[in-house]
């Protein structure tokens, strides 16, 4: 086995690890630094993603057998744990042998839509989207149970389309925003993740092609070169989305620089309707008026956390299902990822949760937020 152990390789900034095209026999694991995933168009080398601490990448040119879609090269000094190609498919044949198999012919699937795609795509980029989500969410449906998550995970299908065309992330979100909006697909979030599930698998891409030149017209209207969104723009200062929405809210941002699409606004509030703007900023709560698990948008997280790790998984299970959409979100929140996807496994849905048992478990977590909260002030 002292053969199978990886081993460690440095690179200087600006390093070239791999090139576009090259056969893969090593994927690699960061463990200090970061590294630029890119992909010659035109001649010019574009920066796809950066990848940093704890990230592999390279990997699929192993387990497909095909050359790689994109190059990688360092962004700064850096420090990589090689896996070399017989050490991830003795890792694989680990596994049982049917996931091995199907993890094998996805990957392959997938490295040949992507290539066919390159080679057939007009530039029609919604349907390129389609297309692709279509196969990432077939994939995902088709996947074991054990290694499900909640859906297609945004972020790598991001990584994935821009490896296929050179489009921002401003312009995948527009599309993926309409798709939304047409209720073709539902985004969700878990924790720090974002995912993506289409809604009517059947009829997806017969409904998108149908709403192919609705959706395409907007583009080329907005030169999206001269334009950031509020992820590039956090991203441009090493600042976070929500930061940014919040100096928005409270008047930190000249208006000026705050611009709106005029067509996109206009459909997309037509569909909100007006009520949804005339919504009163909400009145924050004390702890003593506190009246169920939706109340505790108003309770801090480390407040939270503490009072979690004593109810258990059994009850917060029973919490998220009762809870609304806020009160999920602040309960994902406060716990990790791993936990968060066991109690989402295993929890009930809310049809079949005991309403006796529902109102014991929320009146047991507010009498402790309230044993917790007047404890510290007393």
């Amino acid at each position: 086995m002292s053969s199978l152990k990886p081993k460690t390789i440095t690179f200087s900034k600006g390093d070239v690890i791999f090139r576009e095209g090259d056969m893969g026999n090593v994927a690699y694991i960061i463990t200090k630094g970061t590294v630029n995933i890119v992909k010659q168009i035109h001649g010019v080398n574009n920066v796809l993603a950066t990848l940093g601490s704890g990230e592999i990448f390279g990997e699929m040119a192993i387990i497909s057998k095909s050359p790689r879609v994109a190059g990688a090269e360092a962004e700064t000094s850096c420090t990589l744990m090689v896996l070399t190609a017989n050490l991830i498919m003795t890792l694989l044949k680990k596994s049982h042998p049917t996931v091995f198999h199907l993890t094998r012919v996805l990957a392959s699937r997938l490295a040949t839509a992507n290539k066919n795609i390159i080679e057939n795509r007009s530039g029609n980029i919604w349907m390129t989207m389609c297309r692709l989500l279509d196969l990432k969410f077939r994939i995902f449906t088709n996947s074991p149970e054990q290694d499900k998550e909640v859906g297609v995970n945004y972020k790598d299908f991001c990584y994935e389309l821009s490896s296929i065309i050179n489009i921002s992330e401003s312009e995948i979100e527009r599309m993926i925003t309409a798709a939304c909006s047409f209720n073709l697909i539902t985004k969700s979030k878990m924790v720090s993740r974002v995912y993506l599930a289409i809604n009517d698998p059947e009829h997806f891409l017969e409904v998108t092609e149908s709403l192919s030149n609705d959706v395409n017209k907007f583009r080329g209207k907005i030169c999206y070169t001269e334009y950031v969104d509020i992820h590039d723009f956090s991203k441009l200062f090493d600042s976070l989305p929500d930061l940014i929405y919040k100096k928005i809210g409270v008047g930190d941002f000249p208006e000026d620089i705050c611009v709106l699409h005029k067509g996109a606004t206009y459909k997309w509030a037509k569909k909100k309707g007006d009520e949804y703007f005339l919504e009163t900023k909400r009145k924050r709560k004390s702890i003593e008026e506190l009246e169920n698990v939706n109340d505790i948008v108003f309770v801090d997280i480390g407040t939270l956390k503490q009072i979690f790790s004593r109810l258990g998984y059994y009850k917060l299970g029973i919490l998220l299902a009762i809870a609304a959409e806020e009160g999920r979100d602040r309960i994902l929140a406060a716990i990790s990822s791993k936990i968060a996807n066991a109690i989402t496994k295993e929890s009930k849905g809310l049809d079949a949760i005991d309403q006796n048992e529902a109102d014991e478990v929320e009146e047991e977590l507010l009498d402790m937020i309230r044993e917790v909260k007047l404890g510290k002030k007393e």
